[in-house]
């Protein structure tokens, strides 16, 4: 039980959010006012306007504030990422879950030591994947395992946009900077959702920013063993692409929009030697559905994301980016099942 908090479990969960910026604006804020099993009970920035913004009962100028609020059971971490470590095991330490924006650190050491803050608070670490809730997603994923295109052998996928801002926190290597870790992350993640499986190696190139140091593009190969492979292409140097496409033995499933798909009509193409055909989806809330699965797993059900998957995701980012500045040499992925966390 959240610590101060009398749990009663027809209550919504009882949210905070740390970091009131674009996505917690845009994205968060509506989805918890919108989940029928969550409340909007705080909000944190270092500009109290800003935290008053989005209309929570009770609103701080620190974090710390927030934090320290008996009445928040779970908060959900938007500030950039190098805050993502130290504001979670914070949170964590007085008793309450975290659901943080990707990338849930800004390696696979960090995930690590969150990990362990995991195991000692008994509480609930969820990477913000929210793209994994749509069912355009569920039904891409449902037809590869079901063998609709034969034995999966390749999935693509691209995510870029042009970065103009010479001031952008993602420019910033403390801060987890660079393309990789902001939007190539949905391509990683990507390629092991529907491989079900994390690659035993990678290998990368990149173009890093000679001021920055952060990667403004990173391109990647994604070894998922037996002539399996993954293939990303993220960065800020190009215009905006978000795709996905899974190829099999009997076929390929495409999915145009990518990831980019939260409130609008998106399709799902499905090509085999006997048919094309297009699958259309209605509007869907993804950012809703995720808050609403997290605050149930908060209750006592199970969320769709573990507390490892952020981990899982580093470690093969780590290796992308350890092969992209040593000229594209291979580097392998560090195997879960060795790990003390487990």
């Amino acid at each position: 039980m959240t610590k101060g908090f009398v749990l009663n479990a027809d209550r919504p969960v009882q949210f905070g959010i740390l970091g009131v910026g674009r996505i917690a604006v845009k994205a968060y804020a509506p989805a918890i006012e919108a989940a029928p099993n969550a409340e909007l009970a705080a909000a944190a920035s270092r500009d109290l306007a800003r935290a008053e913004s989005i209309h929570p009962k009770r609103a701080y100028d620190n974090y710390e504030a927030l934090l320290d609020d008996p009445e928040v059971e779970a908060v959900y971490i938007a500030t950039h990422n190098g805050l993502h470590l130290p504001l979670t095991i914070a949170a964590l330490q007085r008793g309450k879950h975290v659901l943080c924006e990707k990338p849930l650190a800004n390696d696979a050491a960090q995930c690590a030591e969150m990990i362990d803050a995991v195991k000692r608070a008994d509480r609930l670490l969820v990477e913000a994947f929210m793209y994994r809730y749509h069912p355009s997603i569920v039904e891409a994923k449902r037809l590869i395992d079901d063998g609709a295109i034969g034995e999966l052998r390749t999935v693509e996928g691209a995510f870029s946009y042009h970065m103009e801002s010479t001031t952008d926190v993602r420019l910033n290597p403390e801060w987890g900077g660079g393309g990789l870790l902001d939007i190539g992350a949905y391509c990683v993640n990507a390629c092991r959702n529907f491989f079900n499986a994390m690659p035993i190696a990678v290998t990368g190139m990149g173009d890093f920013h000679p001021e920055y140091k952060v990667d403004m593009a990173l391109h990647g190969i994604l070894d998922f063993g037996a002539g399996r492979f993954g293939v990303i292409s993220s960065g800020f140097d190009a215009g905006y692409r978000n795709r996905l496409l899974a190829c099999g033995t009997g076929g390929t499933i495409e999915l145009p929009m990518g990831v980019g798909i939260n409130n609008i009509p998106v399709k799902l193409i499905l090509k085999t030697k006997e048919e094309t055909r297009e699958i259309e989806f209605e509007p869907f809330a993804m950012y809703q559905a995720m808050v609403e699965d997290f605050a149930s797993a908060v209750r006592g059900g199970k969320c769709m994301i573990d507390s490892n998957e952020g981990w899982r995701n580093a470690a093969v980012m780590d290796a992308l980016l350890a092969s992209a500045k040593s000229g594209g040499g291979r580097v392998a992925v560090p195997r879960e099942e060795d790990l003390e966390f487990k």
